[in-house]
C-alpha cells in the first residue's frame, strides 16, 4: 500500500497522552485537545462536525493482534470513546489478519451519522455503522459481486435519506484490478451505484466524497496505469456519476487525491501529493479548485521534501483549510503535522502544534466556525509512526 487512507496495520507497545488544552504553537490559532487512546496503537482518519459542542471522530485501534474499529465523540468540553461494533474479527477475518477499521464519517445531523470502512484487513469486504443518538450498529453494505477486496473510504450525508459512500474493490480470481465503488442509501438500505473507470487503468481508487446538493457531489481519487498515477476526479448530477477532466504537474508520475470539499457549485477543493520533480524539488502537495466549469491547479507553499494534505475543510470561499503532514531531510524524514491556510487569494502555512517526535492530520472538519484537524501522532521519530497515539486539534 502506498501513502493514502488505506494504510497498513499499525502494532505499538507503550502510550503517551495528550495533556489537555495544551497550546505548542504560540498564536498560531491551533491548540492540542486531550483525546483518549483505548490501546497502545490509536489511530483518527475521519472527522465530522455538527456544531461547536458536537464532533466525531472515527479510525482504528489495535491490540493483541486485532484491529477494532474506533469512535471518539466530542461534547463541546470533553472527547470520549462510543463503543462501536467490530463484526467477524474472531470468524472470517483469520489469524494475523483481524481487524476492522472506520476510514470516513459524516452526520446528516446529531442523531443521524454515518461511518463507513471495512472488516477485515485481510481481503476485506465493506463496513458502514449507523449512529442514531444511543448506539453505533452495523448497517448491511453490499459488495460486488465475485470481488476479493471491497472498502469503504469516505462518505458524505446529504439528508437522513440521501448518503453516499466511495471506495474501491479488487475483482476476483487474484487479477491486479481494482475499480472504483460508490454505494448510495436512500433511507431503507444500501445499494450499489454505477461509477466509472478510466478506460486501460489497472487501479481506479476513490478516496473521498462531499456534496453540495443531492445533485451536485464531488468524489476524488486517482487511477493508475503503466504505473503513472494520475488524479481522478467524478461527479454525480442527480442522475449518474462521469469523469471529470482533472490536472497534475505534467512531469509528475505519482499523482493522487485524498480529500474533496464542497462549497458551492462554482467552488470545490481537491487536495492530495504530487511528486513533479523538475526543479530538483521531491514531492509537493497537490491542489486543485473547480471554479464551476474546469478543475485548476493552485499553489501552495513548499513545507519540505514530501507533503501529502490528507483533509481538508472549508468554513467559507474565503477560509479554508487543508491539513496533512509533511517530511524534513534535515530532521531524518520524520512525517510532522502541517496545516495550511486559503484567504481567497492565496494558499500559506500556518504554525502547527506537535506534540511528539512525528504526527500525521489525516483529517479535517467545521462547523460554526470551529476547525478540527485529527490524526495521530507519535513520541518516537521515524518514518513510519511508532505507538500511535490519537491527535486532535482545534482553532
Amino acid at each position: 500500500m502506498n501513502s493514502t487512507r488505506q494504510r497498513a496495520i499499525l502494532t505499538g507497545a507503550v502510550a503517551t497522552l495528550i495533556l489537555a488544552g495544551t497550546a505548542l504553537a504560540a498564536n498560531s490559532g491551533w491548540t492540542v485537545v486531550s483525546s483518549p487512546n483505548v490501546t497502545n496503537a490509536n489511530y483518527l482518519y475521519g472527522s465530522a462536525a455538527i456544531s461547536a459542542s458536537s464532533a466525531w471522530a472515527v479510525g482504528y485501534m489495535y491490540n493483541r493482534s486485532i484491529q477494532s474499529t474506533l469512535t471518539e465523540r466530542w461534547n463541546g468540553t470533553d472527547w470520549s470513546v462510543v463503543p462501536s461494533p467490530n463484526p467477524d474479527t474472531q470468524g472470517r477475518c483469520g489469524a494475523g489478519y483481524s481487524g476492522n477499521a472506520l476510514t470516513g464519517v459524516s452526520a446528516a445531523s446529531a442523531n443521524d451519522v454515518w461511518a463507513v470502512g471495512s472488516i477485515c484487513g485481510w481481503e476485506p469486504q465493506t463496513l458502514a455503522e449507523h449512529w442514531t443518538g444511543t448506539k453505533w450498529a452495523v448497517v448491511s453494505t453490499p459488495n460486488e459481486s465475485g470481488a476479493q477486496n471491497s472498502m469503504l473510504a469516505g462518505v458524505a450525508a446529504v439528508s437522513s435519506n440521501d448518503v453516499w459512500a466511495v471506495g474501491n474493490f479488487q475483482e476476483g480470481g487474484g487479477v491486479y484490478q481494482w475499480n472504483t465503488l460508490i454505494e448510495h442509501w436512500d433511507g431503507t438500505q444500501w445499494t450499489i451505484v454505477n461509477s466509472p473507470n478510466v478506460t486501460g487503468a489497472d487501479r481506479n481508487i476513490l478516496n473521498a466524497v462531499a456534496a453540495v446538493s443531492s445533485t451536485d457531489i464531488w468524489a476524488v481519487g486517482y487511477s493508475e496505469t503503466n504505473i503513472t498515477d494520475v488524479p481522478l476526479i467524478e461527479h454525480y448530477d442527480g442522475q449518474s456519476w462521469s469523469i471529470v477532466a482533472s490536472v497534475y504537474p505534467p512531469p509528475s508520475a505519482f499523482n493522487q487525491l485524498y480529500a474533496v470539499a464542497a462549497i458551492s457549485s462554482d467552488d470545490v477543493w481537491a487536495v492530495g501529493y504530487e511528486n513533479e520533480n523538475s526543479s530538483g524539488v521531491y514531492g509537493g502537495a497537490l491542489t486543485e479548485h473547480w471554479d464551476g466549469t474546469s478543475w485548476s491547479l493552485v499553489d501552495g507553499p513548499f513545507l519540505g521534501s514530501a507533503i501529502n494534505l490528507f483533509g481538508i475543510a472549508a468554513v467559507s470561499s474565503d477560509d479554508v483549510w487543508a491539513v496533512g503532514d509533511a517530511s524534513n531531510g534535515a530532521l531524518g524524514f520524520d512525517d510532522h503535522p502541517i496545516t495550511e491556510h486559503w484567504d481567497g487569494t492565496k494558499w500559506s502555512s500556518v504554525s502547527t502544534p506537535d506534540p511528539g517526535q512525528a504526527a500525521e492530520l489525516l483529517s479535517a472538519t467545521t462547523a460554526n466556525g470551529t476547525v478540527w484537524a485529527i490524526g495521530a501522532y507519535s513520541a518516537t521519530a521515524g518514518i513510519t509512526l511508532a505507538n500511535p497515539m490519537t491527535l486532535t486539534l482545534k482553532r
